[in-house]
């Protein structure tokens, strides 16, 4: 009997768990990815899952400050000045998207592919044995400000409606708790519901453990489009060839806009281009992950080294380094820290998180070629909610009923 075969374009941490779970329901799975398997923001982030990032960006204090960061090219958030219609509109789409019920409805949507996520980690790490640093043991919200570590009681009370539970620490609470912080800092937040692995020995964990249950990894292979028969896609076009398979999975991340008119629909996706560094030898490791909050910036631990990310700039796909930018995470973490000195530089980092203007990702089937799903959108939560979109794309193409349900990410609620 002949296995049924799946296409899916793109390599990063959501094709990756799609193939897994396809793989386990008998499917002869091709991955076809434009450069290096689990390359990009699936090996450039911070390595965190994160439960509790219910809520969108979509406020308009963030609208503001995107407006500010277009005069300060070492704000937080920073877009770059340009005649840009695509940006404009999705900017707009943003704005309109800000409301309470347009909050709450992404925050239900996102949650749902959050827990389903957190839910199935530690059995995949388990069962799997994957090599990635795998630790359960929450993390740390940090505050400067008073008037901000108080003001987080409204998000964290907001929370509590998800199931997600803060500890309040003080000030010398906070510090009995992570050593490594300044003393002066205000106070922070303890969330226990969080997790922290090494994204780029999941990669390879996972690589591994793909080509190990049958999948074929194409690298340096970009999709170009496809052949279609009637509405069906028949073949995916690349460069030197046209590949086919029964069903086509589009999670090509902050690319996948290139293949929507092939797809017949609008994919809003923009690229959020995120920075990070990568450092070894510093003495006085945290030992959580930590959240700079009033510089937003990220701090993760690991066994030998650290890495401090943060930052969104909306510059197209300019992927040159922005030295300023990483200076800036680099001062902004200086200042949440008691040793200033942060060790010695590893690596520098780049890259394009697949940015909607509700916060939702987009997974449904293509309207023009019904055996195309559209996988893509996770904005900076890939990471976090790659078990849970995996299972729930396996589920779509084998007909059956979805662990969670796709409505919330849906081409319909676009428009």
């Amino acid at each position: 009997m002949n296995r049924k075969r799946a296409i899916i374009i793109g390599g990063g941490v959501i094709g990756a768990f799609i193939a897994y779970y396809l793989l386990q329901k008998g499917w002869q799975v091709t991955i076809l990815e434009k450069g290096r398997f689990g390359s990009g923001s699936s090996e450039g982030n911070c390595g965190l899952i994160v439960p509790n990032h219910v809520f969108p960006l979509n406020s308009y204090g963030n609208l503001l400050k995107a407006f500010n960061g277009m005069l300060a090219r070492d704000a937080p958030l920073h877009v770059k000045p340009r005649l840009d219609p695509g940006l404009f509109q999705w900017f707009i789409k943003f704005a309109l998207k800000c409301g309470q019920k347009d909050v709450l409805f992404s925050a239900k949507g996102r949650h749902a592919l959050l827990q389903s996520s957190w839910d199935l980690y530690p059995a995949i790490v388990a069962k799997e044995r994957l090599d990635c640093g795998w630790e359960k043991g929450g993390s740390l919200h940090t505050f400067q400000s008073d008037k901000e570590w108080r003001a987080h009681a409204h998000e964290s009370a907001a929370l509590r409606k998800f199931g997600i539970v803060a500890e309040r620490l003080d000030s010398r609470q906070l510090h009995r708790l992570e050593p490594s912080l300044a003393p002066e800092l205000c106070g922070g937040w303890h969330y226990r519901q969080t997790a922290h692995l090494y994204p780029e020995k999941l990669m390879k964990a996972m690589y591994d453990l793909l080509v190990q249950k049958g999948a074929s990894i194409l690298e340096d292979v970009e999709a170009r489009g496809f052949d279609a028969s009637d509405d069906y896609a028949a073949n995916v076009r690349t460069a030197d060839t046209t590949l086919s398979a029964d069903v086509f999975v589009v999670a090509s991340g902050a690319w996948a806009p290139r293949l929507q008119t092939a797809l017949g629909c609008r994919i809003p996706i923009q690229p959020g281009k995120g920075y990070s560094l990568t450092l070894a030898g510093y003495e006085r490791l945290p030992a959580l992950p930590c959240f700079f909050e009033e510089k937003s910036v990220v701090a993760t631990p690991w066994a030998d080294a650290f890495r401090l990310g943060g930052t969104m700039e909306f510059a197209g796909f300019d992927d040159r380094l922005d030295h300023e930018r990483l200076a800036a995470i680099s001062r902004g973490a200086c200042q949440y820290l008691e040793t200033p000195d942060l060790g010695a530089n590893e690596k520098e980092w780049c890259g394009f998180r697949p940015m909607t203007y509700d916060g939702l990702p987009v997974i449904d089937w293509s309207p023009r070629l019904r055996n195309v799903v559209i996988a893509a959108g996770h904005n900076m939560l890939g990471l976090s909610m790659g078990p849970g979109t995996g299972k729930l794309v396996a589920e779509m193409i084998g007909r059956e009923v979805p662990h969670v349900d796709p409505q919330p990410y849906s081409l319909k609620r676009l428009g």
